[in-house]
């Protein structure tokens, strides 16, 4: 057993793509690289696997942009502590699980990108969970140190993933 996956399939084409397995490898992959494998079980994150309609809706209201995205990700980080990228303490929540937060994914967002990008659908879906994983870890890419910091630990987690690395391609 890994992490658990709440899945909402609010769009019924994820359901045709086995989005619970690209997400396991996902989320697996880079919290191995992070050292969380040994709270691996007790942690869980929420995802609503949906459209480009409802994501824009999101979007407006979260974010106050109104215009489609690939993927959108809440994090609940109160209950992760991290330094040098290594976990150094964890809050339990009540029920005994560490709640990542939750993230938002559009199918049509998605599928013109990897067309655009000539990239397989199902290595970008990875690609796009994984960002948002490590946005839910508390990584952000507002600056440039950032933006490379997040993109050198996406193409590990990539890699892990038998990957190819998209931004060299």
């Amino acid at each position: 057993m890994g992490i658990r996956i709440n899945i909402n399939f609010d769009e019924k084409r994820w359901l045709k793509k086995d989005f619970r397995v690209l997400a396991s490898k996902a989320f697996e992959a880079t919290l191995r690289l992070l050292s969380c494998a040994d709270f691996l079980e007790k942690m869980e994150v929420s995802i609503l696997a949906c459209n480009d309609q409802v994501i824009r809706r999101l979007n407006n209201q979260f974010r106050g942009v109104n215009t489609t995205t690939d993927v959108l990700s809440w994090p609940r980080t109160d209950q992760l502590y991290f330094h040098r990228n290594k976990v150094l303490l964890v809050q339990k929540s009540k029920n005994d699980t560490f709640d990542l937060g939750d993230i938002a994914i559009s199918y049509d967002t998605c599928k013109k990108q990897s067309a655009n990008l000539k990239l397989k659908f199902e290595d970008h879906v990875v690609h796009l969970l994984i960002h948002a994983c490590l946005h839910l870890l508390g990584f952000n890419h507002q600056k440039d140190t950032d933006f490379q910091k997040m993109k050198e630990l996406e193409i590990e987690c990539l890699e892990a993933c038998g990957i190819e690395n998209p931004y060299a391609l």
